[in-house]
């Protein structure tokens, strides 16, 4: 199976162009696995499509599927356009959440990739509460750390929930993200955020994704904290976020419109897995 491996500020992944190789996705753990595998964060399939320039399927590090990943977009954005469009400034990309599109822009280094994300879901159904599913989810009350917390959930195609924090460097992640994330609420389990301001137009935040752990970046996660922060007024309505990888610019103009965000992706290495013959 080949392979070529990519990374979105250190969110890395596995991507196989199903026009090239095969690969069974149960193999999605094994693949990922940093000592046995490969190693990465996410499996991601890429095949052609009707609806768009490229669909791609995303399996989390445990084997789960993950209806979307921004940093995934950004790095399928790049490989397909490098691959079979190197004159398009821009392409559509399927997930099972939708189709986003993702604009080439140009630079010094590496061309960044801004990407035109979904409009957040803002109610308690989007992110995957059956009481009151229609009731906004801007006021979650969550048990984490032996005390209750105020988040915010918002959903990319992926559910996220949002906490603001004095110190995001003194957040313990490995304890209180996986608490977050299997809170009784939310019935599909949550992307968790912890979100410090640093003033109106940057904020830190560092993530417990869903299916995986600690992660140096999530890109849906950047963008759901930008929300949630323009949401409580908070920030102005374009940020930049700081994450542990490096940072991604979101801008969002409110309720009803999509959010952009914006940032590098980067290749790492090519190979092939498994048995190789000549």
């Amino acid at each position: 199976m080949r392979f070529t491996k990519w990374h979105g500020l250190g969110n890395d992944f596995i991507l196989v162009d199903m026009k090239e190789a095969a690969v069974d996705p149960s193999l999605a753990a094994a693949l990922c696995d940093r000592r046995r595998g490969i190693g990465a964060d996410g499996l991601v399939l890429l095949a052609p499509t009707a609806e768009a320039d490229v669909r791609m399927v995303i399996y989390n590090a445990d084997g789960s599927v993950a209806q979307m990943c921004g940093n995934a977009a950004r790095c399928v954005a790049r490989y397909w356009r490098e691959r079979y469009l190197p004159t398009a400034t821009r392409l559509t990309i399927a997930t099972d959440s939708g189709s986003v599109t993702a604009e080439f822009l140009a630079g010094e280094g590496e061309p960044l990739v801004r990407v035109r994300m979904a409009v957040p879901g803002l109610r308690r159904g989007d992110v995957g509460i059956v009481t009151d599913p229609d009731g906004d989810a801007l006021a979650l009350q969550v048990a984490v750390g032996g005390a209750e917390r105020e988040f915010t959930g918002v959903s990319l195609g992926n559910p996220h929930a949002v906490t603001f924090v004095a110190d995001a460097e003194a957040v313990p992640l490995a304890d209180w993200g996986p608490q977050a994330e299997t809170a009784e609420m939310f019935t599909e389990k949550t992307n968790v955020e912890f979100a410090q301001i640093l003033d109106r137009r940057t904020i830190r935040m560092r993530v417990w994704e869903r299916g995986v752990g600690i992660t140096q970046a999530c890109g849906t996660g950047a963008c759901a904290t930008a929300v949630a922060a323009i949401r409580r007024g908070l920030t102005e309505r374009e940020t930049e976020v700081r994450l542990d990888g490096g940072s991604l610019r979101i801008a969002w103009a409110g309720e009803g419109e999509p959010v952009y965000m914006t940032g590098p992706a980067t290749e790492v290495f090519a190979g092939v897995y498994g048995e190789a013959t000549e």
